[in-house]
């Protein structure tokens, strides 16, 4: 795949890590944090109940100790982002529309539970690494079904957090919508990647 399809796959995970207000200006780019508009411009959270702790760009510091989340820039994020996720998650090894999903659930479980995910969707053994055998089972497989089984993964996911974590329930609602979005969006046949 191309660098255009990492940007668009980066640009629209980022309505979800960011908010459906994602706009890149010169100060996201810049990755201000000093005013409160300028933290919501780069979602820039510290949340003492969000399990990912310090956010911005939604690069969170916990999965990234060795980032400077308080000063990252967007194109230090976006570098994170094709390194540490797409090229990580063989992202660009995908069919396109499985590619942007696949990117999103490494984006937001991590890319070991996400390789699950894409395993259990192909109904392959779920070892959490992407190899020769995932890689081709996801080029064979039908990409609209494949990404409806992967997004059943997810949700079923969000839910066993809040069913064993009661406290985790302010996040549901988002959670859900993210998929409910992700699978219309990636499962739309008329929708070109």
């Amino acid at each position: 795949m191309s660098t255009e399809a990492f940007e668009a796959a980066v640009d629209h995970a980022m309505l979800y890590e960011v908010g459906g207000h994602w706009e890149v200006t010169p100060e996201v780019e810049a990755g201000l944090v000093e005013t409160k508009a300028q933290r919501r411009a780069v979602g820039y959270v510290d949340d003492p109940l969000d399990r990912g702790g310090e956010t911005k760009f939604g690069i969170a510091k916990n999965a990234n100790p060795d980032v400077d989340i308080y000063n990252l820039t967007w194109e230090e994020a976006k570098g994170i982002y094709f390194h540490r996720y797409w090229q990580a998650g063989h992202c660009g090894e995908l069919p396109p529309r499985v590619a942007v999903l696949h990117f999103d659930g490494c984006v937001n479980h991590g890319i070991g539970r996400a390789n699950k995910f894409l395993q259990r969707a192909l109904g392959l053994n779920d070892d959490g690494a992407v190899g020769p055998q995932t890689l081709g089972a996801a080029n064979e497989a039908d990409p609209i079904e494949t990404c409806l089984a992967i997004c059943d993964q997810r949700e079923k996911f969000y839910r066993a957090i809040v069913a064993n974590k009661p406290n985790q329930s302010r996040f549901l609602k988002g959670w859900l919508r993210r998929i409910d979005e992700m699978r219309e969006f990636t499962c739309n046949p008329e929708q070109e990647f």
